[in-house]
């Protein structure tokens, strides 16, 4: 995974790198570490880049490293033995990915692949263990956050179990418009296929229920650009599934 096509030097963020790459309300994570820890969490580090569809993370594989998302989009996905995937999160600039091992089994459970260009930094999860036993305030702070996606990711399976397809749909778009790229429009970095694995249906009933939407006037589609044009309808629609 470590080969040198991949590696980018990192010697010029090295002293306060993982405190200055996220916003104020996850940057805390580190904050809580003091300046000795932080370099020690950093001294192993590897930032690494990935072209899209490049694997940054398989399902099933030991949780050698943790990750932070610093730049790009990736997809964190849950393989089925069947094939059906089901595409969980988006993951976007300063995001941190455990894959739900990191601190439990040691065992990634989801795929996390790149949508776009993406620039990770690889931490040594054994470092990560030995300051989470020695600093209570950084264990709480990453159990926080990471009980914070848990529970994101649980809300969205309860959509894709208990809705109806236009339900699912115009979660879809929302959560798109409003937690990804936060604009309308916007250039959806997704192909059909990923939207139909984000809603839990194929990529034929996605298409169709789009173009519903169109008809009624609710969502514009153009090639990768998707406007909402009545966001009210559109969350009537995903309330009552």
């Amino acid at each position: 995974m470590f080969d040198d096509s991949h590696k980018k030097d990192c010697i010029t963020c090295r002293k306060n790198c993982c405190v200055n790459c996220f916003p104020e309300n996850e940057a805390v994570i580190f904050k809580s570490l003091s300046a000795d820890e932080l370099e020690y969490l950093m001294q192993c580090k590897q930032n690494i880049v990935f072209n899209p569809g490049e694997t940054i993370i398989k399902q099933k594989t030991s949780t050698t490293h943790f990750v932070c998302l610093r730049e790009g989009m990736a997809k964190m996905v849950a393989e089925s033995s069947r094939g059906k995937n089901v595409i969980l999160r988006i993951l976007a600039n300063h995001s941190l990915i455990t894959a739900g091992g990191v601190v439990s089994d040691d065992v990634r459970h989801f795929t996390v692949t790149a949508i776009t260009r993406v620039e990770c930094c690889f931490i040594d999860s054994d470092r990560l263990h030995h300051l989470l036993e020695r600093n209570s305030r950084f264990a709480y702070e990453l159990l926080k956050y990471n009980n914070h996606q848990n529970i994101q990711m649980l809300e969205s399976l309860v959509g894709l179990t208990q809705k109806y397809m236009p339900g699912r749909v115009a979660d879809t778009l929302l959560y798109l418009k409003n937690q990804i790229y936060q604009s309308n429009p916007f250039n959806c970095n997704l192909n059909k296929q990923e939207l139909a694995e984000m809603s839990g249906m194929t990529k034929e009933s996605f298409i169709r229920s789009l173009k519903e939407l169109e008809i009624s006037g609710i969502v514009r589609h153009n090639r990768r650009e998707i406007e909402i044009l009545k966001e009210d309808d559109l969350l009537f629609i995903s309330k009552n599934g």
